[in-house]
């Protein structure tokens, strides 16, 4: 007969009935003792039908699976009686975690859920590995019959075959046990963001957290070929934990330049020494800035420099084109720009590097022959150039192609956008404080020439990235985005800068006409020409001052729109490249800014005032005519902290003085004039006593014309200072001949 321990109260209640009537001590047979330990923390996973899975916790007290509300119980070893008083605490605590998984496990003393719930957003495989963290042991899993996870581990095995260009190819094999997993089932499932993948036996393969840090952006983004995927280079740095595990990957990018990336992210160490010819002194961030495309361009990548609009990323761009040149003095470099800077972009290479030789595309008699031909370096040209003149640009391999105010390919239908996708540059930068105009899906089209191969096609990115949930909060997949982007885009703002700003930035912001506006100026300055050489010849020159004044002003009048020449009635229809310009940057560039607008001329305000209206951009606007009272009562609308008024629009006299407008930190003077005074005088209507931002003041001026000869003369009669010409006419009378027949020319 076998051995069998009986419990006391079995024995007393069964075995010793014919005792009952006899009193009975066992204590002297029977040793009690009191235990308290920590049990092991128990979770067993089952099914409820066939739809329904439950998580049941228990507790093991030595070898003793216990669970319910009892607060001790009884077990013998030998004659001994061990009671043992459970850890309701520790056991509390097991509970809370388990209640803290799910919101509906909150107020349950029972855990399930249904099939679809488990699996919503990898609840279950994220809770799974969380209670495995917390030192759960997990039981059930292989009696599951509907809701089936495979007990073998994910191997992988991940080889480089060749690299071509910007390219790797490598063949990857994925198994469960025995069984071999197809690369696009596993795409399939990393771009829905399910963390598993269906196995033959029913069950689901789980890809663990690790294997998906690794390996997961790459096969997202991977051109898949059987066992065989071809992918981007770049991926490899928004994903160093590649890196560390394959040796072979560090032939692609070498571990040596990730140390000087670390080194440019982590401290102030120069990387690259400026180029001796660059005529400027680099503040820290824009010495960062001019590494960093460097750094990128090391490994073939193209760079984003979004900087705000004032902090010089044309500065940045001209001493990394000068970096390059030193190295190769025959390389060519195209830089593609709206058609109004191309000359602000030639007037910044001869301010910051005057012995680079640049070269203008544009105008009927272009020859794009002629610039390859000749010994200059760079060429200069627009969006809508480079669309017409695209069969003779993809003939070309340019050592380097920069897109100034990128956002002009945001739509990547447009034969513009196409055009540009189509050209060929070892290096590629673009240049934009605002890439994002609408929607994410304007960052594809940019991207895309930015880093080719990086992204599929826009049908993929917009379901990729452009997911927002109901609230507008932003999703994990904007986070990817970011993560995939990160090291190529650069976004400093004025606050990230403050320190190495000065208070106050003044600068020129050159304005190419368009032909319209050109034709209307040469033929105004042909007539005014004639018409005031004869006066001064018949009259002399001090009695032919106000023809002179007056001929200026029509000169001035058509810089800033042709349109304000009431008299002129084929002028009506042409438009102003000023006031484009001033559109698109409020819209653009400075939507988010509180701007100040001077002019001199009433009928700029009125022809402004049309413009905001047409593009929603919220406006306040005074002139000479506009009561003292109803003014201070505009500055102080404009002035509130609450207000969202974009634009003060005023008359550069009739604002010049004692008034705040310290809310704005960007200044457009439409029509600089002479008196730096007064001009002066409006700037500092912003930067003032109150101002705790940086203030940058730009003034419109039109290339090759009368505003540009006009700053000309400023610079040569430096001696004449603003207290003695403190008239129109005092401006006039200090010209001599020559200075007139140099305005007129």
């Amino acid at each position: 007969m076998k051995n069998e321990i009986i419990p006391l109260d079995e024995f007393t209640n069964k075995t010793c009935k014919t005792l009952k009537n006899y009193s009975t001590d066992f204590s002297t047979i029977f040793q009690n003792e009191e235990r308290n330990v920590v049990p092991k923390k128990l979770l067993h996973i089952s099914e409820l039908g066939e739809n329904t899975l439950m998580l049941i916790p228990s507790w093991d007290y030595d070898g003793t699976i216990v669970e319910g509300e009892k607060d001790s119980f009884e077990k013998y070893e030998g004659s001994k009686l061990i009671v043992y008083k459970r850890n309701k605490s520790f056991e509390n605590e097991s509970l809370d975690f388990i209640k803290q998984t799910h919101p509906s496990f909150a107020q349950k003393s029972s855990f399930y859920l249904s099939f679809e719930e488990a699996e919503n957003k990898n609840w279950f495989l994220n809770t799974y590995q969380s209670h495995l963290k917390e030192n759960f042991e997990i039981s059930g899993m292989d009696m599951l019959r509907y809701f089936r996870y495979s007990q073998f581990p994910l191997v992988c095995k991940f080889d480089i075959t060749k690299t071509i260009d910007n390219e790797v190819i490598a063949k990857v094999k994925v198994t469960f046990g025995k069984q071999n997993i197809d690369l696009r089932i596993l795409q399939k499932a990393l771009n829905e963001g399910r963390n598993f993948v269906s196995l033959k036996d029913q069950s689901m393969g789980v890809l663990t957290d690790d294997w998906i840090s690794q390996y997961g952006i790459i096969l997202r983004y991977a051109t898949i070929n059987e066992q065989e995927i071809t992918f981007a280079k770049w991926i490899l740095i928004s994903s160093q934990s590649m890196l560390s595990s394959k040796k072979e990957l560090q032939l692609i990018v070498p571990k040596e330049w990730f140390t000087k990336w670390n080194s440019w992210n982590q401290s102030d160490e120069i990387l690259y020494d400026k180029p001796q010819h660059v005529d400027a002194q680099l503040r820290n961030y824009q010495q960062k800035g001019f590494e960093w495309i460097n750094l990128m361009a090391e490994v073939n990548a193209g760079t984003l420099l979004a900087d705000d609009m004032g902090l010089g990323k044309t500065l940045q761009t001209i001493t990394a084109i000068s970096y390059f040149l030193e190295k190769n003095k025959n390389a060519k470099f195209l830089i593609i720009c709206p058609s109004s800077l191309i000359y602000n972009w030639k007037m910044e290479f001869e301010k910051f590097a005057p012995s680079l030789k640049t070269n203008i595309y544009h105008g009927s008699n272009r020859a794009l022959t002629d610039f390859i031909a000749s010994e200059d370096q760079i060429l200069i040209t627009s969006y809508s150039i480079v669309r017409n003149d695209i069969d003779e640009f993809v003939k070309l391999i340019w050592d380097g192609i920069i897109l100034d105010e990128s956002h002009h390919i945001k739509n990547y239908d447009a034969l513009q956008t196409q055009a540009i996708l189509k050209l060929n540059g070892k290096r590629r930068i673009l240049l934009n404080g605002t890439p994002i105009m609408n929607s994410i899906s304007d960052l594809f089209p940019q991207l895309s020439f930015m880093l080719p191969q990086l992204f599929f096609s826009l049908t993929k990115f917009r379901k990729d990235f452009e997911n927002y949930n109901e609230n507008g909060i932003v999703t994990s997949g904007l986070e990817l985005l970011r993560k995939l982007t990160n090291p190529f885009i650069l976004r400093r703002t004025k606050e990230n800068v403050a320190p190495d700003l000065p208070q106050k930035t003044e600068s020129i912001l050159w304005c190419e006409m368009n032909q319209d506006q050109r034709n209307a100026y040469e033929s105004i300055k042909n007539q005014i020409k004639n018409s005031v050489f004869l006066e001064v010849k018949d009259k002399g020159l001090g009695k032919a001052k106000l023809g002179i004044l007056q001929g200026i002003t029509k000169l001035r009048q058509v810089c800033s729109s042709p349109r304000l020449l009431k008299d002129e009635t084929d002028f009506q229809e042409y438009s102003s490249t000023k006031i484009n310009q001033l559109i698109e940057l409020l819209t653009t560039n400075l939507k988010d800014n509180k701007v100040v607008i001077f002019t001199q001329f009433i009928g700029t305000i009125d022809l402004l005032s049309q413009e905001f209206k047409k593009n929603s951009i919220s406006f306040l606007s005074f002139s000479g005519s506009t009561p003292t009272a109803k003014r201070m009562q505009l500055v102080s609308e404009f002035q509130d902290e609450k207000s969202t008024t974009q634009v003060f629009l005023l008359s550069l006299m009739a604002g010049n003085t004692g008034i705040n407008l310290t809310k704005a930190n960007y200044v457009f003077l439409v029509e600089p004039w002479w008196n730096k005074a007064v001009q002066q005088q409006a700037i500092d209507r912003t930067h003032r006593i109150g101002q705790n931002q940086h203030v940058f003041a730009y003034k419109m001026i039109c290339k090759d014309t009368i505003e540009e000869k006009i700053i000309i003369l400023q610079d040569k009669k430096q001696f004449i200072s603003d207290e003695v010409i403190s008239t129109d006419e005092n401006f006039v009378k200090n010209l001599s001949e020559e200075d007139i027949a140099f305005l007129f020319e």
